[in-house]
């Protein structure tokens, strides 16, 4: 089987752990779904090429760095944070500029101007302004109603022509719509261009002096985009996280077809399931780290994805995940299933496609 094997070198990295905010926590090695994105990403492709990928490797240390988060929260709030105004609302910019701020943690008002730094004097009467027009439009929305309230009674009273309930009804929806126009102009469009903005401290994980093989199998037109361009290969993880690629070459993989002792390696594997349980009994694994799975700790580690369509005309990924573990390999007997070999000069590589 053809295969590209690819040994790379970074100084650092973080390969996020998606569902961590507060501590920016990092897989061990890169995610399928990292190094597939990173392959793309050089190769130029906007849409998706198959590949199975296999991943192993080892880094020297982790770390923990501090960092200033600014989160511009979902909602407006009037007593809390930062009152900021977007700069170009409309499109994808996060430029902003800070309105006022408040003294304390809460028991500010923006509005009533309690406990509050004042940095733009315009820009807060501008939302003061907006404040008062939505009191305004709630009010005279009242009307709406007392109209509804009178609808009901027309319906039920036998003396009222349909005629007349059909023609009110459809004065009331025209005066709704009047309305709900009028709010969305005049307060609902630029009163979004305002934003809570919260800054604090927040965390993520580094790892140092990583070292990867990897090893990707596909068609060969992708194979052979993948060794064209792999000097446009020059981040895994962040856009920050460079890499120094020491090696890009063909190899053929073999299946396990003699006892390989891997006592000396001290690379870690992410190895699916799959193969684990079918030959449970011809390997053996170990783990740095205590409990998990079968000696290693088990990831459900995204691989590709499929976008969905949501509410709102917003779209998701849903990711394809694959279920590893993440282990060194301590030996492989001849005659394991679904495993792979490289044999190269520097030693014997499993492979683990996912």
């Amino acid at each position: 089987m053809k295969a590209i094997r690819l040994h790379i070198k970074q100084n650092s990295a973080n390969y996020k752990k998606e569902e961590t905010v507060q501590n920016r926590m990092t897989f061990p090695l890169p995610p399928y779904s990292t190094v597939i994105g990173a392959l793309h990403k050089a190769c130029g492709y906007t849409s998706y090429h198959p590949m199975q990928v296999s991943v192993q490797g080892k880094y020297g240390s982790l770390k923990t760095k501090m960092y200033k988060d600014d989160c511009f929260l979902n909602s407006l709030n009037d007593d809390r944070n930062l009152l900021v105004k977007m700069k170009n609302p409309d499109m994808l910019s996060s430029a902003y500029q800070v309105v006022a701020t408040a003294q304390k943690a809460q028991g500010n008002s923006f509005e009533k101007g309690i406990t509050i730094n004042v940095i733009n004097e315009k820009l807060l009467e501008e939302y003061r302004f907006l404040k008062r027009t939505k009191r305004r439009i709630d009010k005279h929305k009242k009307i709406i109603n007392k109209m509804k309230t009178r609808l009901k009674e027309m319906k039920a009273d036998e003396n009222i022509s349909a005629e007349e309930v059909k023609e009110f009804d459809k004065r009331i929806k025209h005066i709704k719509a009047v309305y709900d126009e009028y709010e969305k102009v005049k307060y609902t469009i630029p009163y979004s261009h305002f934003r809570t903005l919260a800054k604090g401290p927040k965390y993520y994980e580094i790892l140092c002096d990583i070292e990867l093989v990897i090893h990707i199998v596909t068609d060969d037109n992708t194979m052979n985009d993948i060794m064209e361009n792999i000097g446009n290969l020059t981040a895994i993880g962040r856009g920050e996280d460079f890499v120094e690629v020491l090696e890009c070459a063909q190899t053929e993989l073999t299946e396990v077809d003699e006892d390989v002792d891997y006592e000396k390696d001290d690379f870690d594997v992410y190895m699916p399931v799959e193969y684990y349980e079918e030959n449970q009994s011809d390997m053996d694994i170990i783990s740095k780290t205590d409990g998990g799975y079968a000696g290693g700790t088990k990831y459900f580690m995204p691989k590709d994805y499929v976008v969905e369509q949501i509410k709102g005309g917003m779209r998701k990924r849903v990711f394809n995940r694959v279920p590893v573990i993440f282990c060194q390999i301590n030996y492989l007997d001849s005659g394991c299933k679904g495993i792979m070999l490289d044999k190269t000069e520097n030693g014997i590589y499993s492979v683990f496609l996912a």
